[in-house]
């Protein structure tokens, strides 16, 4: 037979233990909150670091798979951010067959995609734009504020400028498309 004094006791006691957990630190956490006002703080931090290794697993995930966009030119690449300058330089080393046009669309595609990494791990940056050919000349505002050279050769010839496909920098800004060097 049921019990229901055995019953009231389990419910009672389970009642009293819930009872103490009714206070909520995320609508209003301690020592999370503005100065005074007792609002949390929604403020977007603009001074978080970038994690550019994270940076360039994200462009190694996507371009050096065995079957990405570019995998017919892609060889390896690197991106490296100065601290003390603001500049990030993009190297692109590519295989001797990459034309003129396909450095240029694979380096803006490459932008976008540093442009999208950056505002994941910031959302101070915001995501670059498409246009209508799927590469973009607004690579996301991370380059609003910063310069980036970028340079795209083929991967024995690092360092002889001549045979550069694109040394361009794009200064803090500009929307525009990437130039060749020589077509």
């Amino acid at each position: 037979m049921f019990n229901w004094k055995k019953m009231s006791l389990v419910l009672l006691a389970a009642v009293s233990l819930l009872s103490g957990c009714t206070k909520s630190n995320i609508v209003s956490p301690e020592g999370g909150t503005r100065a005074e006002d007792g609002q949390p703080d929604t403020e977007i931090n603009e001074d978080i670091k970038i994690d550019w290794t994270e940076v360039r697993e994200d462009l190694r995930d996507q371009y050096l798979e065995p079957y990405g966009p570019f995998a017919d030119y892609v060889m390896d690449l690197d991106v490296r951010y100065d601290d003390s300058t603001g500049v990030l330089t993009v190297l692109l080393p590519v295989s001797h067959q990459t034309t003129a046009d396909v450095a240029v669309a694979y380096a803006q595609d490459v932008l976008a995609t540093i442009g999208t990494s950056v505002s994941t791990q910031n959302f101070y940056y915001t995501a670059p734009e498409e246009n209508s050919d799927g590469y973009t000349t607004s690579y996301g505002s991370f380059f609003d504020e910063h310069d980036a050279l970028v340079q795209v050769f083929p991967y024995d010839q690092e360092g002889d400028t001549s045979a550069y496909i694109i040394n361009d920098t794009l200064k803090a800004g500009d929307r525009r498309a990437l130039e060749p060097v020589k077509q």
